[in-house]
């Protein structure tokens, strides 16, 4: 698929790897919708960051958790962008969550935002990819899917779900549409990450160092340039899945 001028959806890209990765889709000629919750600055950072005018690409605001949202989402997008050809879910949360004080209302939350809004975002742009022939969706999963940490059980287990979806949208929107995910290793770690978990993360990668945006930028671009890959897990976490 040629990608120069056409539109991609990037959520969660007011910081960190969801910026990174909108402002590679930049660089390769697409025109980038930028959303965030409750990143706003991060997202005006976003646009400015990107090649071109300012007005070429689009910064929207929404609770991706609801599906309503998510609807008039991709309504204003396609309304004032053009159809979208291109969906990074990349929009996730991430906090522990030991097994016997765990709520409700965490599991609720981190399984809506990391496997029901990848669900409804896809079902509500692949139509009109298929209709028009061509499209890639690309998820962003997790090492630990296969592999869960006992202390982040639901983020582990919404991320399981999020990689057998890959698999089955592959499947049911082929032959019009690619889906693919990546798996990061540890990749950006949060300002309060411990250091002695960092140090854990690089002992078990194979390649000792801890994973960089550009990394998975790399894997993003692999995955929007090839035409014959699709219901692809890929690994990108330094081989810390083979360790």
């Amino acid at each position: 698929m040629d990608l120069q001028d056409k539109v991609a959806l990037v959520t969660g890209s007011g910081v960190r790897l969801g910026q990174a990765i909108a402002q590679k889709l930049g660089q390769l000629g697409m025109r980038v919708v930028i959303h965030y919750h409750h990143s706003e600055k991060g997202a005006k950072q976003t646009v400015k960051l990107l090649p071109g005018d300012e007005s070429r690409h689009l910064i929207l605001q929404a609770d991706l958790k609801d599906v309503s949202a998510i609807k008039e989402l991709v309504r204003k997008a396609e309304e004032k962008s053009g159809p979208i050809s291109v969906l990074i879910n990349n929009a996730a949360d991430f906090f522990p969550t030991p097994f016997f004080s765990t709520s409700e209302e965490e599991w609720d939350h981190l399984f809506e935002l990391n496997l029901k809004a990848p669900f409804f975002l896809a079902q509500t742009i692949a139509e009109g990819m298929k209709k028009r022939g061509e499209g890639k969706i690309i998820n962003m999963v997790d090492v630990s899917a296969d592999r869960p940490w006992s202390g982040f059980l639901p983020y582990c287990t919404s991320k399981a779900g999020l990689s057998s979806l890959t698999i089955g949208l592959a499947r049911a929107l082929a032959p019009e549409v690619q889906v693919n995910a990546i798996a990061p290793g540890t990749v950006l770690p949060p300002p309060d990450h411990a250091e002695m978990d960092l140090s854990e993360s690089v002992k078990r990668s194979l390649l000792k160092r801890i994973g960089l945006a550009e990394d998975i930028v790399q894997a993003v671009e692999y995955l929007l340039k090839s035409d014959f890959v699709t219901g692809t897990i890929l690994p990108v976490d330094g081989g810390r899945s083979v360790y």
